[in-house]
């Protein structure tokens, strides 16, 4: 009896623990859809067919533009064919008028004599068309393509720091190249050198360069060996490189330069400008050097054979009154951004001007007649291997190129 209901317990025990504990399941198949998934638009038969409309409507946008696109050019093309303004016309009656009328304010130099032919005309109207140069330098940021200078000095009624009286005849000077001058490894900056010639000199100039290629100084055989060379006018692009291998030339370059530069007939300046305040004896020092440097190496040359024009006693005095050009007093310091210009003119004399308030006029500090000395300072910043200023050397030389590659008396200045 005890057994029975022991062994109904149990059961009893049994069956209440699988209900607490019931065995998951588990389908192994099923009719029911896993996920749901939503309905896919590439598979519609309606989206696939307005797409393809959308496309074929892109195709057709295109292929319109670029019908558009094409008439329009055709269209420019006709007009501008068949002249429907009449602007060729126009253009061509222009030119007529302009080919036989002088622009006021221009003057024309003429060929020299026998030069026949309708040469070619170049306009020096300051470097790359501009009134104003730049230097390469924020404290002196440009130069004036052209200046004004006294045409004719009478140095025997002025004394050294009078003002040049107003009505002293002025003529125009254009710039042929500048640079800057520095010194020491450092680089530092003393002033801005711009050199300048005489317009109605221009004409001279071109001419002596060309004589110089033709003939240089110390060689049997110039630049132009062609026939005729004598009587040539301009020179052309190899023949160019050639004069300003010659003017670069560590060796020959005094020479050249030497021969481009002496005698009579050309007024040539340096304008000077400090970018730092120094003084007139720092500056008189420098070219002092320079002189006194050339003018030795002249007198080695003589021990050899040659003859030296620096030996006598009249250049030596030459030299004292161009060092009391910048003597002290007054005329000592040069504050920065005010203007020196050396002149040297048509007889090879050098005077020196001072311009130090641009609201004034200029002053004059004095005149060394002997040509040897404006020679030498101009040496200094032309010829050899060591000049004062190599970026004003190379400036010029690419100035005066532009001189030689047109025939001789065919520049036509501009008068402002």
């Amino acid at each position: 009896m005890q057994g029975t209901s022991l062994r109904a317990c149990t059961q009893c025990i049994r069956r209440q623990y699988f209900r607490a504990s019931p065995t998951p399941s588990r389908l192994l198949s099923t009719t029911r859809t896993l996920r749901s998934t939503p309905n896919n638009p590439l598979r519609n038969s309606a989206s696939s067919r307005a797409r393809e409309a959308e496309i074929a409507r892109s195709r057709n946008t295109m292929a319109l533009s670029a019908a558009g696109i094409v008439a329009c050019a055709a269209a420019m093309y006709g007009v501008i064919k068949l002249d429907l303004f009449g602007l060729d016309q126009a253009s061509a009656k222009e030119e007529q008028n302009q080919v036989p009328v002088q622009k006021e304010g221009a003057m024309k130099l003429d060929g020299p004599a026998g030069f026949g032919g309708n040469a070619s005309v170049i306009r020096v109207q300051g470097q790359d068309g501009a009134e104003e140069v730049s230097t390469g330098t924020s404290t002196i940021p440009t130069f004036p393509s052209v200046i004004r200078l006294p045409k004719d000095l009478d140095a025997g009624a002025l004394k050294a720091g009078d003002e040049v009286p107003e009505s002293v005849e002025e003529e125009e000077y254009q710039l042929l190249g500048l640079g800057i001058r520095t010194v020491s490894f450092l680089k530092i900056q003393v002033y801005v050198v711009g050199m300048y010639v005489a317009k109605s000199d221009i004409s001279e100039l071109q001419q002596r360069l060309v004589r110089t290629a033709v003939n240089p100084p110390g060689a049997k055989e110039g630049v132009v060996d062609t026939p005729g060379a004598t009587s040539a006018t301009s020179l052309v692009s190899t023949e160019r490189q050639g004069l300003k291998d010659l003017l670069l030339d560590a060796e020959r370059g005094d020479e050249v330069w030497d021969a481009v530069i002496r005698g009579d007939g050309l007024k040539t300046a340096f304008r000077i400008v400090p970018t730092r305040n120094t003084d007139f004896l720092h500056l008189r020092d420098g070219w002092v050097r320079g002189i006194t440097g050339r003018a030795q190496k002249a007198n080695a040359k003589a021990l050899e054979g040659a003859q030296s024009e620096f030996q006598d006693e009249s250049f030596g005095t030459a030299l004292n009154d161009f060092k009391s050009l910048f003597g002290g007093g007054q005329r000592k310091n040069v504050p920065k951004g005010q203007t020196l210009v050396l002149v040297r003119g048509g007889r090879g004399e050098l005077d020196a001007l001072f311009h130090p308030d641009p609201a004034k006029p200029v002053r004059f500090l004095g005149r060394v007649s002997d040509e040897r000395i404006s020679r030498l300072v101009w040496l200094n910043y032309l010829a050899g291997k060591n000049v004062s200023s190599e970026g004003a050397r190379q400036s010029v030389v690419d100035g005066v190129m532009g001189i030689v590659e047109r025939p001789v008396g065919t520049v036509v200045q501009k008068i402002v």
